[in-house]
Parts: structure tokens; C-alpha cells; sequence
């Protein structure tokens, strides 16, 4: 690295430290959550970025990992639908599962982004909840996504997400979670947070999994830009 990089990197690093160190301290972050923040930025700006385009890679990975139209599918803070909504058309009639704690965005999605057709014919499930209740769906998956929430987690927060999956799955299930990466611990904010960026290394992540009862797998990148966040793997097999 050299001396300006160095000089870049310190300073970024001291100005996400203040943030965090603000934040935690009362100071608000400019983006709002909640339904003030879906009207501040619409269904599709409240899920982040590039929406189009992730949707799509979402679903794109998905199959080359496996995903058949017969495979149940939970898609973990599934927001307004950005890549629900071609799981939505692909898999079998109930097959889809989507977990969200904001319920206006879910109705958003189906809205603009699904239509009252293809959402009757197909049937999505849906339980809108904060705490990661998988036991409210009426059935286990074996197959699992989460894009762009851990990211948004706290350590505790990510540890609840997998362990109560863990807990809710019948057979065996393959969960894909993409995360912000970097080389060592990074300082994150005190509360989970929709709209601010948590930071983790590999060996964290790795760690959070085997500690919730999953074998990891880290596979890094997982598809083309814009994507920036790399890819864990979690498995389980209870049968």
C-alpha cells in the first residue's frame, strides 16, 4: 500500500469511528426507518442500490447453485421483492418464503413488482417479523437467501437469524448470506440498523455459522459489479 492509500484508508477508517462513535450516542443517521423511510426513499431505494440489477444476480445465483422449481426457498429480508419477485415466478405454487419486518414494503413489492396475477397463481408466503420467527411458515426450506441483511446486523443479530433457522429446519438446507468483508474486526454500531453498513472478516463469519450449528463454506465473490459484499455458504443436514 502505499503512502497516499495509507493516508485514504486511516482517514476513512477515523470517519466511519466517529460515525459509529455519533450514532451510538443518539446522533440520527440521515436515512430514515420504517415507513417514514419508504416514503423518504420509495420500496426500491429503502432496499438499497442497483436494484434491478441485484434482484436479477440474486436469482441468477441461486440457480447455478442448484435452486429447481420444486425447492422451497425463504428469502430473508426480502424487502420489497428485489429478487423475490423472479423467485416468485420460478419456483412451484408456495414455494416461496419471505421473511421482512417491514410489511409495507412486502406490500409494495407484490404491487409494482409482482401483480395481483402471478401473486394469486403462485401463492408466496409471507410472515412479516423482526425477530426472525421461521416458525410461523407453514413449511421448512432447503434452500435459504439473505442479500444485503447481514450487512445491516449486529453480531447478536446474525447469531439469532441463523440459529432460529437452524432451529426451524426439518431436513437439510443450504442458506447463501452475502456480507461486507474486511482483513480484521472491525469497530460496528451497538444496534442493528436497515440503512448503515456492518463489517465483518471471514473467520467471523465463519464463526457466527459453526456456533449456530451450520458447516460454513465461504465462496467470496458471487456475481458481477455492483455487487461489492461476498458470499458465505451455510449448511445443515438434520435428516
Amino acid at each position: 500500500m502505499t503512502v497516499p492509500e495509507a493516508t485514504r484508508a486511516l482517514f476513512a477508517r477515523s470517519k466511519r469511528n466517529l460515525h459509529v462513535y455519533l450514532v451510538d450516542r443518539g446522533y440520527p443517521p440521515r436515512k430514515k426507518l420504517g415507513l417514514d423511510g419508504i416514503h423518504q426513499l420509495g420500496h426500491r431505494g429503502y432496499v438499497g442500490r442497483d436494484w434491478e440489477r441485484v434482484g436479477l444476480f440474486q436469482y441468477q445465483f441461486m440457480l447455478s447453485k442448484g435452486l429447481k422449481p420444486s425447492d422451497v426457498l425463504c428469502d430473508i429480508g426480502c424487502g420489497s421483492l428485489r429478487g423475490g419477485r423472479h423467485f416468485i415466478k420460478y419456483l412451484n405454487k408456495g414455494h416461496y418464503l419471505g421473511l421482512e419486518a417491514e410489511n409495507r414494503l412486502v406490500e409494495l413489492g407484490l404491487e409494482h413488482e409482482v401483480g395481483k396475477e402471478i401473486a394469486g397463481d403462485k401463492l408466496p408466503e409471507f410472515v412479516i417479523s423482526s425477530e426472525f420467527e421461521f416458525h410461523r411458515f407453514s413449511r421448512s426450506p432447503n434452500f435459504a437467501i439473505a442479500v444485503s441483511l447481514f450487512s445491516h446486523l449486529t453480531e447478536m443479530g446474525i447469531y439469532a437469524c441463523l440459529t432460529r433457522l437452524a432451529s426451524f429446519v426439518s431436513g437439510s438446507c443450504s442458506c447463501f448470506a452475502t456480507f461486507n468483508e474486511v482483513n480484521k474486526p472491525a469497530r460496528n454500531y451497538k444496534r442493528s440498523h436497515t440503512h448503515l453498513g456492518f463489517f465483518y472478516t471471514r473467520g467471523q463469519m465463519e464463526g457466527f455459522g459453526r456456533n449456530a450449528g451450520w458447516e460454513p463454506e465461504y465462496i467470496g465473490e458471487w456475481a458481477g459489479p455492483p455487487p461489492r459484499q461476498r458470499m458465505m455458504q451455510y449448511f445443515i443436514n438434520k435428516e
